[in-house]
């Protein structure tokens, strides 16, 4: 089993190794992870306990000796450290409102539906007005976000979904445009979003560039 690269959200490349030695044995020991993962048992119950604290496993039946690991499950795992950052991101972008000069207009790239899923999560959730178009494969995995911003006192949503809405989203959709649109979503009239590609293959652009956020409302308007 090839290694799970934890260290970009804070965990050493011990952990990371522990971690996927869990996976693989499942619940057990401390001592065998150290067999199976070929590393000193010191090394090993330091990085199981890092591995506790981080929320990424718990222990099992922890008055029992020896104590039993087990590995937070993959996709828990995704949703508490994508919590985890969503929480870093919102102090982060209070401190920047608090600073006394505004930044300079950017345009970044992102790669890859996880990363444009993770970006789209973030502006949603910290937009008072979304207006755009939305790729239906990104619906899912963006899904907590709209929801959140489609309740009472929430984000005003002029959302459409580029092919068939899909199942749970009759409510915010604001209607549909052809299966071949890009994404383009602008938030409060000062953030776009603008996105092609499908799966892994996708591709995309944020900007707070007036010039290009000017295009993208010109766009929208014409659909």
């Amino acid at each position: 089993m090839k290694t799970v690269d934890l260290t970009p959200f804070g965990f050493t490349p011990t952990e990371s190794l522990v971690y996927t030695t869990l996976l693989r044995l499942g619940p057990t020991t401390g001592y065998a992870v150290a067999l199976a993962s070929r590393l000193a048992r010191a090394n090993v119950y330091g990085a199981l306990e890092g591995l506790v604290t981080r929320g990424a496993a718990t222990r099992v039946s922890p008055a029992t000796r020896p104590v039993r690991y087990r590995p937070t499950d993959p996709q828990a795992l995704l949703a508490h450290l994508a919590t985890l950052q969503g929480e870093a991101l919102d102090r982060l972008s209070r401190a920047l409102r608090d600073t006394s000069h505004p930044g300079e207009p950017a345009t970044k790239e992102v790669a890859g539906a996880r990363a444009v899923a993770n970006l789209i999560l973030q502006l949603v959730a910290r937009a008072g007005g979304v207006n755009g178009v939305l790729a239906a494969e990104l619906w899912r995995p963006t899904l907590p976000a709209w929801r959140h911003a489609s309740r009472e006192g929430g984000a005003k949503l002029e959302v459409r979904i580029a092919g068939d809405i899909p199942a749970g989203a009759e409510s915010i959709a604001r209607g549909s445009v052809p299966a071949d649109s890009p994404t383009i979503l602008l938030f409060d009239e000062a953030q776009v979003v603008v996105t092609a590609g499908t799966g892994e293959a996708v591709a995309g652009v944020w900007s707070s560039h007036p010039l290009i956020v000017m295009l993208a409302r010109r766009a929208l308007e014409s659909k």
